[in-house]
């Protein structure tokens, strides 16, 4: 039985792709993937890692991209670590909407964690977001100062 993915037409992950680094919130691309700053700031600086090509979950990676997608993870989370000074970096991945995918495009979490997280020990309740209560900084459609501070300092 197949994975059942959120439906979304176009894939706003492959106009990211397509936008390059015009987009506000690109940080790096390489031949395989691309990294943005997570328009849904649960914690500063939270960034995901998405391959070029269309590949809805973990299961359509092949072995380039999948080992691209950890180069780029370790890379962005040390940047996290110098500009950021976390207290720990949690990586996360949803493979269908039963566990909370929302884009159907495979993408890698790289959170810089924070004791004083609201999160506790991972990433926030689904329900809060799927109950739309979205302040600014969880917001993926809004660009606010704080997540453009942490795209600059995370291209260094």
């Amino acid at each position: 039985m197949p994975i059942l993915l959120p439906s979304m037409d176009p894939c706003p992950f492959c106009e990211s792709v397509l936008a390059g680094p015009r987009g506000w919130n690109f940080i790096a691309r390489d031949e395989h993937v691309l990294i943005l700053l997570n328009g849904r700031q649960y914690e500063t600086g939270q960034c995901i890692v998405l391959p070029v090509r269309h590949a809805p979950t973990l299961l359509e990676l092949n072995d380039a991209e999948g080992a691209a997608v950890m180069r780029s993870a370790r890379r962005i989370a040390a940047a996290m670590a110098e500009v950021f000074d976390p207290d720990g970096v949690l990586l996360y991945q949803n493979n269908g909407e039963f566990v909370g995918q929302e884009v159907p495009h495979f993408h890698l979490h790289v959170v810089p964690r924070r004791r004083a997280s609201s999160w506790g020990s991972g990433p926030p309740q689904l329900a809060a977001v799927m109950a739309g209560d979205r302040p600014a900084h969880t917001d993926h459609a809004r660009i606010t100062d704080d997540k453009v501070s942490a795209v600059a300092l995370l291209r260094q």
